[in-house]
């Protein structure tokens, strides 16, 4: 069965007229291209902890959205709490760090290029650059990321991630350790 499938080409090798290795080399020889394939794979390694989650009950449902200006997910507890998260990866360099913000700004306001403090819950980091290990994440809560220095209601751009304690902004480990603390956080 599997040589049957493996015969049968896949949609982008008909859609693009090229075989699948003649479109891997194509994503590997492009940096932005492969960045955004990069994104690509940390969001289907958030996906597949949420399912996992989901199927072990301490998640009741998620929902993925691919929709310019929307988070990428939205998480349901089992105490009905809504959390919209965010999935981003490590930056490229000797500190690990997030960038938070859009690719593009509107025309005529830079600003908008910075998210609002009310646009995602928590941030689902990707630590695959920093450590190889693609489906390894770190999370912050939202509401401790520092703003921006000159725009209050939007989220300041460059992010240490840290396992330490103690500091104004705690990453987590693990996605059920930071749910816990939003749940806590938000009094519930």
């Amino acid at each position: 069965m599997s040589a049957i499938l493996a015969q049968v080409p896949h949609d982008l090798e008909i859609k693009y007229g090229l075989t699948a290795q003649e479109l891997l080399d194509a994503i590997n020889r492009r940096f932005r291209l492969k960045v955004a394939l990069e994104g690509a794979v940390a969001e289907v390694h958030f996906e597949r902890k949420l399912k996992v989650a989901t199927r072990e009950g301490w998640l009741s449902s998620y929902e993925g959205f691919d929709i310019d200006g929307k988070h990428d997910f939205s998480v349901e507890t089992l105490r009905h709490t809504e959390i919209r998260v965010e999935v981003k990866t490590v930056r490229d360099g000797p500190k690990l760090q997030v960038e938070l913000q859009k690719t593009r700004a509107a025309k005529g306001d830079p600003s908008s290029r910075y998210y609002n403090r009310d646009h995602f819950d928590l941030v689902a980091v990707c630590m695959g650059r920093a450590t190889g290990e693609w489906s390894e994440f770190r999370y912050a809560l939202c509401m401790e990321l520092p703003s921006h220095k000159l725009h209050g209601d939007k989220l300041q751009v460059l992010h240490p991630i840290t396992l330490k304690e103690g500091l104004p902004v705690r990453w987590f480990g693990r996605l059920q350790d930071a749910i816990d603390a939003y749940e806590r956080l938000a009094g519930l």
